[in-house]
């Protein structure tokens, strides 16, 4: 638990795509804090494993979701499982985002186009409307979007990637215009490549 002065104890965080890489690093980042955290993922044995490992490590909650951001009909649930065992949210992290098809622009296929939109951009907008209506921070909460460098410039052959991360730079900007006066703010991070798994196609073996 947190004892130095960048203390989040008694907080809340909901971290989207919380079992690797930036999400991972970003749950535990949060749990050092002191926060209690929902770790949010698809596949249910991992969830579990990182919020186990994270409670030992930290001595914190935390609360393994398993969920698939791609289908919006499971936003709702995932906002009452972490309202439901914590009783609030105070930070949103919405970090999940689907792998880019390489190629060029005008050859994306309307499947990957909605697969890529679904997931990284309506999820994390549908996901801070739950939030909201729940309460998120009770008038002091943050929402955090985890977008990209490839969403500030033109990206050949990773087009659809790159516009997907721009309306989410967009859409930051319009909801800390829109939520700021409830006290809720609203930023993104927009880093470039990061040796993660899901940047392992772009990085190769160097």
């Amino acid at each position: 638990m947190s004892s130095n002065s960048f203390s989040l104890i008694g907080h809340v965080a909901l971290v989207t795509g919380g079992t690797r890489g930036i999400g991972l690093e970003s749950v535990r980042a949060l749990a050092r804090a002191g926060a209690n955290v929902a770790v949010v993922a698809r596949t249910a044995e991992t969830t579990k494993e990182v919020a186990s490992a994270v409670e030992r490590e930290f001595e914190v909650e935390a609360l393994p979701v398993v969920a698939d951001l791609g289908h919006d009909d499971e936003i709702p649930g995932i906002v009452s499982a972490v309202v439901d065992r914590f009783g609030r949210i105070d930070v949103l992290v919405n970090n999940a985002g689907a792998a880019p098809p390489f190629g060029p622009l005008i050859d994306v296929s309307a499947r990957a186009f909605d697969k890529i939109m679904a997931v990284n951009v309506r999820a994390p907008l549908s996901l801070t409307r739950a939030a909201v209506a729940a309460g998120l921070g009770s008038g002091g909460g943050s929402v955090i979007n985890i977008v990209s460098a490839a969403g500030l410039k033109a990206e050949p052959y990773m087009g659809l990637y790159s516009a997907a991360k721009a309306a989410m730079i967009s859409a930051t900007r319009t909801l800390a215009r829109e939520l700021g006066p409830a006290g809720i703010r609203v930023n993104a991070v927009a880093p470039g490549v990061i040796r993660t798994d899901f940047s392992a196609a772009l990085v190769g073996n160097e």
